[in-house]
């Protein structure tokens, strides 16, 4: 659609790049920007451009940390127990650390192994995930992953390759409640609290 003008119509471009935001709500988004008070505006650009420069992913886990934080305040924590949650991304560990329902450490995978979409075990954290376990105390590791076909090779992979180099270790997948192909930000806290602490062993 000819917007008459090429910023508006960048603007609108730009915006579809967001997830979940298609051409009407890029379009609603962004006539809301151009109709806004210019404080606002550059309270809008202010606090994307300090979340940039100041937040960054976790040297151990790579969840997110503040650039001072690294690595992170739940990694250094000697007060958590030797467990850790194995997520697909940060904003699964962000639910679960938000809901309080876990006193473990966490590690963020970045992805799951899709072959067909080029994300063999090389290109998600997967290496990072068993020099962790060769370095530190780990009694346990529970996949918070999501029950799918992704979801289950990418835990059937890391499950065999653990267990060549530590085969001690307690493995246990989310069990009760959780339907397959269910994501962790859909899930409701009474579910998440049953499916943690009604793990089932790999």
């Amino acid at each position: 659609m000819d917007y008459f003008y090429p910023e508006i119509s960048r603007l609108i471009e730009v915006l579809q790049k967001l997830p979940l935001v298609g051409p009407k709500t890029s379009e609603k988004v962004a006539f809301f920007i151009i109709d806004s008070p210019n404080e606002l505006v550059e309270e809008i650009i202010e606090s994307i451009k300090n979340v940039k420069e100041n937040i960054v992913k976790c040297s151990r886990c790579f969840s997110l940390t503040a650039i001072p934080n690294n690595p992170c305040s739940i990694c250094i924590d000697q007060n958590r127990e030797p467990i850790l949650c194995v997520v697909e991304n940060f904003y699964d560990q962000m639910i679960i650390e938000r809901y309080g329902i876990f006193s473990g450490k966490y590690h963020v995978l970045e992805g799951l192994i899709d072959p067909i979409e080029g994300k063999t075990p090389d290109k998600i954290r997967i290496k990072e995930l068993l020099r962790r376990i060769s370095s530190e105390s780990i009694k346990e590791l529970i996949f918070a992953i999501p029950s799918s076909i992704e979801g289950d090779m990418t835990v059937e992979y890391i499950t065999s390759k653990v267990k060549e180099i530590n085969d001690s270790i307690t493995i246990s997948r989310l069990a009760v409640g959780i339907p397959a192909g269910s994501t962790i930000e859909n899930i409701d806290k009474v579910t998440l609290i049953n499916a943690i602490h009604n793990r089932k062993p790999v």
